[in-house]
């Protein structure tokens, strides 16, 4: 554990050491209360080739999250060796994301290539939803305008050509929640969120997870890098029957043809590209064993829910 820390304080370290140039600019840009204090004044530059972004949330925990922790050094790794097609950043909101975002794109000249927004879901509010640092996103305030405002401020840097990926678990969700002795079943809203989110990057693709977005068996490696599944005990009780059944799906949509799709299972190659695999996850023997495996274990009461 003290070996992985070290590792890891080296590694910030010289991602600092590397991006204190980057940093001290953008100090400058928002002493100047530029740019998303102020209505876009600049025109949107016309690039020859977009560029990649990483938006990573941490959500603050008393447990070290190693799973988060993990995600945010294979991210900045992959950021530092590839600094010119890969930015990562740490979002403490979606205000602060659109600042750091465009300040980039303005200095470079560029539009959006491919945006992931990494982050937590969470099963137990009964909706689809994903973080951009403090901000919260889900089917009830995705139309509300205030609220996104500084998503429809990035959504100006994208066009036909931007993929937008949702790493939350359960974002894309389109079944129900199951119901519990308390509660109903109740529909999961990822298709409004999807198609809400659609709305705002209306030339983009976007695309949102059925299932779990793990960090294992590998992102950054255009594999099946997000259709893993977590190990914890209480991911086998009852009420995540549909998640393991619709492990390793995606869903897509397309604002052009109002039209949520079916996808094969989405991966990130080495650059941060947004990509759909040649095959589904769960067209795989080891897939197919392992689904069946795991619903065959679930039982009543391991989780809790309310």
């Amino acid at each position: 554990m003290k070996k992985i820390i070290t590792i890891a304080g080296l590694l910030f370290a010289a991602y600092a050491a590397k991006s204190q140039t980057a940093q001290d600019e953008l100090s400058t840009m928002r002493e100047e209360k530029l740019p998303v204090n102020q209505e876009m004044e600049k025109t949107v530059p016309t690039p020859t080739e977009g560029i990649n972004f990483y938006v990573i949330t941490k959500e603050k925990s008393k447990k070290l999250d190693l799973a988060a922790l993990s995600i945010v050094l294979r991210a900045k790794i992959r950021g530092f060796f590839h600094r010119k097609a890969l930015y990562v950043i740490i979002a403490t909101s979606s205000e602060d994301a659109a600042e750091k975002i465009i300040h980039i794109l303005r200095s470079r000249e560029k539009m959006i290539a491919n945006l992931w927004l990494d982050s937590h879901g969470h099963y137990g509010n009964r909706y689809s939803s994903f973080r951009v640092g403090t901000d919260a996103f889900n089917y009830k305030n995705i139309n509300d305008t205030a609220a996104t405002k500084y998503l429809r401020m990035i959504s100006a840097y994208c066009d036909g050509h931007t993929k937008i990926g949702l790493g939350a678990c359960y974002a894309g969700a389109t079944y129900d929640f199951p119901a519990t002795d308390s509660t109903a079943a109740s529909p999961m809203h990822g298709d409004s969120l999807l198609i809400g989110l659609g709305q705002i990057f209306n030339r983009s693709l976007v695309y949102g997870s059925e299932s779990w977005v793990m960090a294992k068996p590998g992102i950054f490696s255009d594999k099946f890098g997000f259709a893993g599944y977590p190990l914890q005990k209480r991911f086998l009780d009852s009420v995540y029957a549909p998640v393991w059944e619709h492990l390793g799906e995606w869903r897509q949509y397309s604002a052009a043809t109002k039209e949520i799709k079916n996808v094969p299972t989405i991966s990130l190659n080495r650059w941060g590209d947004i990509r759909l695999r040649d095959r589904n996850y769960q067209d795989l023997k080891k897939a197919k064993k392992a689904i069946a495996e795991k619903t065959s274990k679930l039982k009543h009461g391991l989780a809790k829910f309310s």
